[in-house]
């Protein structure tokens, strides 16, 4: 039987992975985002989800929700207001409009950033562990999360670790810049553990998720079942990529320059290292996948370096 599935931010990273996804397993697939572009989709809807969205379309069968304001490395007035108006009411939005046109079950790409990193003391986490909302996009993300799970529809969470992988605009892609232009460091030893996901990966298990009629759980973290440690992650890059071979610094020394970079951040309003930087670096960010391994028993999942081998000509062409 033919299904017809909504991607919301279709047009994104993650977002476009899912729609060529979906299509490959012959689902009929519209794509909704701000602006149209062609893409791996059978029709598209020009969608701003801070809105009302009062348009109707028939036989969706599932909304699969990545469309999210994302994370800044300075949070100002503006960006906080567009991460509320984006990732909480939107969210609230596209659940409204999916009840009112029939749509049976609703997918929300969440994100690993909510959870209290500190108080897991270097354990990985599972998904009850508690949230530390620092931040302006960890708590809106978080507060659409919960407009999902106590929404009446058959509502999935996924809790996405950091991705990486062919396009990759975030994080990683930004680590790699700064190690060709020497500018990254592992603090100490590196041991701490970052879990991530390669995007096709994530695409493959958000789509499967979604479509199951049953699912063992709804609510799950999606990673690698073996995190890399930052020093790992590092040595891979340069190994698999040939990429400098990034240097480590004394954590004395590391410190001093974070509190340098702490009163440059008071003076110039921003800098690229600072303690809130270091925090990042040595502070262990590992989910527990137990959850997802039920729900995907029989999937193959490589370790970092063997992911990182498949995409390493988009990393080494930055």
């Amino acid at each position: 039987m033919s299904m017809t599935v909504v991607v919301t931010g279709a047009c994104g990273w993650i977002g476009r992975a899912v729609c060529a996804c979906l299509q490959s397993k012959g689902i009929t697939v519209i794509g909704a985002d701000l602006t149209e572009s062609d893409g791996p989709w059978d029709d598209f809807h020009c969608l701003d989800i801070t809105t009302t969205l009062d348009f109707f379309l028939s036989g969706i069968d599932t909304v699969i929700h990545c469309a999210g304001y994302a994370h800044r490395p300075n949070e100002t007035p503006e960006e906080q207001k567009m991460f509320y108006a984006v990732n909480r009411d939107g969210t609230r939005n596209m659940l409204e409009w999916s009840a009112r046109n029939g749509v049976e079950r609703f997918l929300y790409v969440g994100s690993i950033a909510s959870y209290d990193w500190k108080s897991a003391n270097g354990v990985a986490v599972a998904e009850e562990h508690p949230m530390q909302l620092e931040t302006h996009y960890a708590r809106s993300k978080q507060e659409g999360e919960q407009l999902v799970t106590e929404s009446a529809l058959d509502w999935r969470v996924v809790r996405l670790a950091t991705v990486f992988g062919e396009g990759d605009p975030a994080n990683f892609s930004r680590m790699v810049h700064a190690i060709k232009r020497r500018l990254f460091f592992v603090p100490g030893r590196g041991i701490a553990r970052k879990s991530v996901v390669p995007v096709d990966i994530a695409a493959e298990l958000i789509c499967r998720f979604a479509l199951e009629k049953s699912v063992p759980h709804r609510l799950i973290n999606l990673a690698l079942p073996k995190a890399p440690s930052l020093a790992e992650i590092c040595t891979a890059f340069h190994e698999v990529c040939g990429l400098s071979k990034v240097p480590r610094l004394p954590m004395p020394l590391v410190k001093a320059l974070a509190v340098g970079g702490d009163l440059a951040t008071a003076v110039l309003g921003r800098f690229p290292f600072s303690s809130r930087t270091l925090e990042k670096l040595v502070v262990s960010t590992e989910v527990s996948t137990e959850r997802m391994q039920e729900c995907f028993p029989n999937q193959d999942f490589g370790s970092f370096r063997d992911e990182l081998e498949k995409c390493k000509e988009y990393y080494i062409s930055l």
